[in-house]
């Protein structure tokens, strides 16, 4: 992997674990609000231009992002990979 978007991704991977983080500490916030309302399928994102809601969509993107820097990265390791490597031998017979 190129160092530019193995850079990228690591960048991309930090700011993703970061914006989740933020999101689930605020999840677990609000979830002491509902007592009884938790369940391993409910996400509570909150209504538009709550902080919940705007940490939800701030780590979306850190994931849209993230994708799209492992999507590159892998596409330039096989991009690297296809190119013929040639072997010059020379001999010389003097």
């Amino acid at each position: 992997m190129a160092s530019a978007s193995r850079r990228l991704l690591l960048k991309t991977y930090s700011a993703w674990i970061e914006a989740d983080a933020a999101f689930r500490a605020a999840q677990s916030n609000v979830a002491g609000f509902f007592p009884g309302r938790e369940t391993h399928l409910s996400v509570q994102i909150g209504n538009r231009g709550s902080k919940v809601r705007q940490l939800y969509n701030a780590r979306q993107r850190a994931l849209e992002k993230l994708q799209l820097a492992r999507r590159q990265a892998l596409m330039e390791r096989e991009a690297r990979r296809g190119r013929a490597r040639v072997n010059l031998l020379l001999v010389y017979a003097g």
